[in-house]
């Protein structure tokens, strides 16, 4: 009976253990493409940034603190998938933005899609700034995925909602994407190869399921 009773408890700590939250995508995101041309630089800017952010529930983002609570040696259990439609990115000339939408192949492959795969603790933290990470992750595009690292910010914008911040640079060619040479003028006007892309992603915590 006595080892029934301690299995019972170790099972339900370990549940405990292993609880997550989950955080879904709301309104308020951004997201810019930022690249160069022989002509002017140039931006395209996005507001949808759908997905969902999983971590362990004893992770508390309190920024007063040194250390996070629930991250093991400075990982972090968590899962995250996002994606953004690539016709919802918007350089505010709309013969751009056909442009980089052939050139991204918009029609076969309509979102650029991210899977985070690890997730650390940048050390050290100092107290009253958001938490930084060091993460890894897959980047989708045009029907190429590569693995990319990046560093976030994460902090708690109130509410139950978090704000996730990060920016990484990219090759348009390593993900089969030809840099676009506008037909329209000739050709004379040619986009360059390396591009940034930088996000603020708001995500609210989800009610439990029943």
């Amino acid at each position: 009976m006595l080892m029934t009773v301690l299995a019972l408890l170790l099972c339900a700590g370990l549940a405990r253990a292993q609880e997550v939250v989950r955080y879904d995508a709301k309104p308020g995101s951004k997201v810019t493409i930022a690249g160069t041309s022989t002509l002017h630089d140039w931006t395209m800017d996005g507001q949808i940034i759908g997905g969902f952010l999983e971590w362990p529930a004893a992770v508390t983002l309190d920024a007063s603190q040194k250390e996070l609570p629930g991250a093991s040696d400075g990982k972090v259990n968590a899962r995250v998938e996002a994606s953004v439609p690539v016709r919802s990115m918007k350089s505010g000339h709309e013969g751009m933005d056909e442009v980089m939408q052939q050139a991204m192949n918009a029609k076969d492959h309509p979102k650029i899609t991210y899977r985070m795969t690890e997730m650390k603790v940048s050390e050290p933290h100092t107290a009253g700034t958001p938490f930084q990470f060091d993460t890894k992750g897959e980047l989708a595009l045009n029907g190429v995925t590569n693995a990319v690292g990046m560093p976030v910010t994460i902090e708690d914008a109130g509410e139950g909602k978090l704000k996730v911040r990060g920016a990484v640079g990219l090759k348009m060619t390593d993900f089969g994407v030809k840099p676009p040479a506008p037909t329209i003028a000739l050709g004379m006007i040619k986009t360059g190869d390396e591009v940034k892309i930088s996000f603020t992603w708001m995500v609210v915590r989800a009610a439990k399921q029943q």
